[in-house]
């Protein structure tokens, strides 16, 4: 990282009020200019890379409709104080994002890594394949994962708070990868939201839910074998 972009950063918040006050509209117009250009940098290579666009810090920007950020080459002082709440606003937002390890590639393949070995699996969560092929049918693997894990989060994002998320995301990578459980978005989506409510269940009542266990009463119930 910059170390322009650093000092930003690490700026604290007094020194970031006087930065914002209407004569010093200049200074804050080099910050705003200079978070922008390494935010757009970054979201460039993510979106140009394969795994990329499963970063979450990616992800929380397209959900807010955010795809670029502006330049901001001139900012005019008509209406200050209406422009430098919106402006501060922004600032936020690029802070937070420019802040996530998730927002660099070599960042969010470092925390896929992790994640790869955490689950113990050697074929998803790589940053090389040895074929295009191969690329291609675990990366389509790996979509589908963060697209089921944070579908759950949207819905169930306050019981999951209160739980040990990478349990979570180890159950969803067991279940689709189960041979006895038949795989559709659908059975696995219900099978995840039984598995929080066990979970959280077993957590207010102080017993440790068993994940073989679970999965051979899910299968069974599902399909009846």
């Amino acid at each position: 990282m910059k170390k322009y972009i650093k000092d930003i950063l690490n700026m604290n918040y007094n020194d970031f009020i006087k930065f914002t006050k209407k004569e010093n509209v200049n200074q804050f117009q080099t910050i705003l200019s200079e978070m922008s250009r390494e935010a757009n940098k970054r979201i460039g290579e993510l979106k140009s890379s394969n795994v990329g666009k499963f970063s979450p810090a990616y992800t929380n920007l397209r959900e807010q409709g955010i795809y670029k950020f502006k330049p901001y080459k001139r900012i005019s002082t008509t209406n200050w104080k209406e422009k430098r709440n919106q402006l501060m606003e922004e600032f936020t937002t690029m802070k937070k994002f420019l802040e996530s390890k998730s927002s660099t590639l070599s960042g969010w393949n470092q925390i896929r890594s992790k994640i790869g070995r955490r689950l113990k699996t050697t074929n998803m969560f790589k940053s090389n394949y040895t074929s295009k092929r191969s690329a291609n049918k675990w990366i389509k693997k790996e979509e589908n994962f963060w697209k089921l894990y944070n579908k759950l989060v949207d819905e169930y994002g306050g019981i999951i708070s209160q739980l040990d998320s990478k349990k979570i995301q180890k159950m969803l990578y067991k279940i689709m990868n189960n041979k006895n459980f038949r795989n559709s978005d659908d059975d696995i989506q219900s099978a995840l939201e039984d598995y929080i409510n066990q979970l959280y269940m077993a957590k207010q009542k102080g017993y440790k839910l068993k994940d073989a266990e679970f999965i051979e009463n899910e299968v069974r119930l599902m399909y009846g074998e």
